[in-house]
């Protein structure tokens, strides 16, 4: 309050901008105490457009506090949060309203204070209105009940956000016309009420449904919608949902439950469809994989089930248009190989070479599945970023050349990253480091731009490697060498145990490739 003294005094006209920006920073009940002022600003404060109703900037408190434990004292603040709120509404004297939020577990017995705020915002033309009444109490507060006449008529609304509320039966649905993104929170949903939403809602985009009780199986019916996000939280559902979305182009959904009580996508069908996230302990059975035939990006968080038979059979054989796929914190318990003290994956290079259009590929592998992938991978012609990672004690009589035949066959690769663990300690990976070089058949290679070699890369046969590289790569920008001392096992994760490369000298390596670097490329060893 001293700073707008001080502003009132210094200056008696400022820009409206200046203004509201000196009254965003004020909490509401500030921002009505500077009409006391001066006459000038006795209407002012209708200058800010951006209205927030929470425990702060309606009580003007330092710091958020803690409801109350017991009933009587959390009522009178319910009731005197309600009342600040209607009179600041009834008493506000701007002609325009940008965005309303509330956040405040209030409820039925409010009504009156909600309705007025709902519809002065609509009427000065909000485009954005957040109602989140949801909160940590103990207490039983019964759902404000949103009619919403208010909107039977034209309005400038694009967000709505519901959180705790109940949708009336006779919810009105025709005044959301202009409407791009609906967020539902902990609302009861049925058939009928999704029925009518999408028939009126003709431009709506995004659609949210966060911890709602599914009151009926569901179908989501939409020619505009663009992006769906389920999130289901721990609810128990057994519903089933239809998604007819022709413009749809990413679906993500999450749930807390187990197999048998989470909501089950039985019909998809989104020709548009690139991006599908799924974030379950299940997904056999309770998703169409035929839905998902032109999705190009995949990502699984949480699966526990078994991978291999119950979701990279489907997920290959299904989806052919696949460029990107993740699995996150997923339970990797069967197909598996061990072997010592480490494990090695079974990948379905089959079925994975289906996969022709990928353009980013990630692998983790050990010694002995080289000779399968060595066959498979030629065949991605569509390559730009290839990463392995190689497990396994080292042999001198392999060599990585093999990979040359992957440049050579992905004519569009910019960057390839080869890290390199050996497996055994006691076999140093330079034994052998006398030999003569091998040789390969010569090509030229225009796109590759980046090379990155780690780990376990101080060896002539990886030196060769890098030595084909630079022949055949003309417009090679830059190729790394580092000695890292933990290596990458999937998901984000690394390794804790690995002490790094068991004889890294950088003297060897500048030693056989400074005569083949050229002008436009630099050789970094680190």
């Amino acid at each position: 309050m001293n700073t707008l003294k001080k502003i009132n005094s210094e200056s008696t006209e400022l820009p409206d901008c200046i203004i509201s920006h000196i009254f965003s920073l004020l909490s509401l009940k500030n921002l009505v105490k500077t009409s006391a002022l001066s006459k000038q600003w006795y209407h002012e404060w209708g200058l800010r457009k951006d209205l927030t109703f929470d425990l702060h900037n309606m009580f003007d408190y330092s710091t958020v506090p803690e409801l109350p434990t017991t009933l009587p004292p959390f009522q009178q603040i319910q009731f005197q949060f309600a009342a600040s709120l209607y009179n600041f509404m009834q008493t506000y004297p701007g002609d325009m309203i940008s965005s309303i939020r509330v956040k405040f577990p209030l409820g039925i017995d409010h009504t009156y204070a909600i309705d007025g705020l709902i519809h002065k915002g609509v009427l000065k033309g909000a485009n954005r209105i957040e109602l989140l009444f949801a909160c940590e109490t103990d207490f039983n507060i019964q759902p404000y009940k949103f009619l919403f006449p208010f909107l039977s008529g034209p309005n400038s609304l694009t967000y709505l956000h519901l959180q705790n509320c109940h949708l009336a039966a006779t919810m009105e649905f025709s005044g959301l016309k202009n409407l791009r993104t609906l967020v539902l929170t902990i609302v009861p949903v049925k058939q009928n009420m999704l029925h009518y939403l999408f028939f009126n809602c003709i431009h709506l985009e995004n659609f949210s449904l966060n911890q709602c009780l599914f009151l009926s199986d569901l179908k989501i019916t939409s020619p505009s919608l663009l992006h769906l996000n389920i999130n289901c939280g721990p609810i128990i559902s057994w519903r089933n949902i239809d998604i007819i979305a022709s413009k749809l182009l990413s679906i993500e959904f999450s749930s807390d439950c187990n197999y048998d009580r989470s909501l089950r996508m039985v019909n998809i069908k989104s020709h548009m469809l690139f991006k599908f996230s799924y974030k379950c302990g299940n997904i056999s059975n309770l998703v169409d994989f035929s839905g998902l035939r032109n999705v190009t990006t995949i990502e699984f968080d949480g699966l526990r089930e078994c991978l291999q038979s119950e979701v990279i059979t489907h997920l290959f054989s299904e989806c052919l248009q696949l460029q990107d796929v993740t699995f996150k914190e997923c339970n990797i318990k069967c197909d598996m190989k061990i072997s010592g003290s480490r494990m090695e994956n079974v990948y379905n290079f089959g079925t994975i070479a289906r996969l022709h259009l990928l353009e980013d590929l990630t692998m983790h592998l050990g010694l002995s599945q080289i000779s399968v992938l060595r066959k498979d991978l030629v065949r991605f012609q569509n390559l730009r970023q290839l990463k392995l990672f190689i497990v396994g004690a080292y042999k001198p009589e392999r060599d990585y050349l093999w990979i040359l035949d992957i440049a050579m066959a992905s004519p569009h690769l910019q960057k390839l990253s080869l890290t390199i663990r050996n497996g055994n300690s006691k076999t140093s990976h330079m034994v052998g480091s006398q030999r003569q070089r091998r040789e390969h058949v010569r090509f030229i290679h225009k796109d590759l731009k980046y090379v990155e070699l780690h780990g376990c890369v101080c060896s002539i046969t990886v030196i060769e490697l890098a030595s084909h590289l630079l022949r055949s790569a003309t417009l090679l920008k830059q190729i790394t060498f580092s000695c890292r001392h933990n290596f990458y096992i999937g998901a984000g994760r690394w390794t804790l145990d690995f002490d790094g490369c068991c004889w890294f000298e950088r003297n060897f390596i500048h030693e056989h490739l400074k005569d083949e670097v050229n002008e436009q490329c630099r050789l970094i060893i680190l």
